[in-house]
């Protein structure tokens, strides 16, 4: 089974409030004490840049929560 895909695809700003609405949803559990259960290649920051180049964002488009 493949990733799924999203159709029509977002727009950019479209791509980056999911990507906001993921990162505020994974803080929340970090907050309420929960660990994060992805494994460590998702949790990292290579691939957040990767997905943000991906998506046509600047580095500096990310808010740190």
């Amino acid at each position: 089974m493949g990733a799924p895909v999203i159709t029509p695809a977002p727009s950019p700003d479209e791509a980056a409030a999911i990507a906001a609405a993921l990162c505020a949803l994974l803080e929340a559990g970090r907050a309420a004490g929960h660990a994060d259960p992805r494994p460590a290649a998702y949790r990292s920051e290579w691939r957040h840049a990767a997905m943000r180049e991906g998506a046509g964002l600047a580095d500096d488009d990310r808010e740190r929560r």
